[in-house]
């Protein structure tokens, strides 16, 4: 799926690992914790998806579980792969979404951001970042819903 972001750069989502010749180095989650939509706060920016930058040494998910962590105080339960998008930047990069369900919420001192905030639906007002309004944001929220809603279809969820 090919679109622009709201910065104008050419954006390109796709649900094939390694398509792009770029390396993923930044990840995104898609977080629910007891059905509520996980997001942080961040003090610029607004209401977002936890996520940020891989450091070095460590895996996408593990960069995904470190951030959800830091940004919200989330363990994660369980954490999968739903796609990664190409920002063609000046530096173009490549971002990785995972789907994730959150097993608890632990209080943390925050650095980076406010903290979690638990939303029931996601309405996109002023109060949500930028990052959260694009088409590829939108496509990838559409698929997280229909996952988190089979996943708590399935025997045995909880």
């Amino acid at each position: 799926m090919k679109y622009r972001d709201l910065n104008g750069f050419e954006c390109r989502l796709s649900f094939e690992k390694g398509k792009s010749c770029i390396k993923s180095r930044h990840v995104i989650v898609l977080a629910q914790y007891e059905g509520k939509w996980l997001l942080t706060d961040h003090p610029v920016r607004g209401l977002e998806f936890p996520g940020g930058k891989r450091e070095r040494g460590e895996t996408l998910e593990e960069a995904a579980v470190r951030e959800t962590y830091e940004e919200t105080g989330g363990v994660l339960k369980s954490l999968k792969w739903v796609g990664e998008y190409k920002v063609m930047a000046e530096r173009p990069f490549v971002k990785t979404a995972f789907l994730a369900i959150v097993e608890r919420l632990e209080k943390i001192p925050l650095a980076e951001t406010r903290g979690a905030v638990l939303v029931k639906e996601l309405d996109f007002n002023d109060r949500y970042s930028f990052l959260m309004k694009d088409e590829g944001m939108k496509e990838l929220i559409r698929i997280a819903v229909f996952e988190h809603k089979k996943a708590r279809q399935e025997p045995g969820s909880s």
